[in-house]
């Protein structure tokens, strides 16, 4: 079953303040999907001040916003429906490392 169930607050993909882009390959990883309707939830302490957590899709070469419910600036979620496979989970405007944030991507 392709489920990402991760917490960033101890990533060594993200810079010193916890910002950056999570995939297949970084650790903690973002599972690869098999296509279908998903849902993309966070909760936990995502800072109030321009923190965004942005989940993308690869669409030839190239990453692209799933959508703008797919933009989160605090905790919440949206359901989304991709064919692709290789998806990003970027983070910008994160301002602490210590900011536990829960992320779960899993099928509907």
């Amino acid at each position: 079953m392709d489920v990402t169930n991760i917490n960033i607050a101890s990533s060594g993909a993200l810079d010193g303040n916890g910002n950056g882009v999570l995939n297949a390959t970084t650790t903690p990883k973002i599972s690869p999907l098999k296509g279908g309707t998903y849902c993309f939830l966070a909760s936990g302490a995502i800072p109030a001040s321009g923190c965004t957590l942005t989940l993308q899709h690869k669409v030839g070469a190239n990453y692209i916003d799933i959508g703008d419910d797919a933009v989160l600036t605090g905790p919440g979620g949206c359901v989304f429906t991709t064919s692709q496979s290789d998806i990003q989970l970027v983070i910008a405007g994160n301002n602490a490392t210590a900011n536990s944030i829960d992320v779960v991507i899993a099928p509907v």
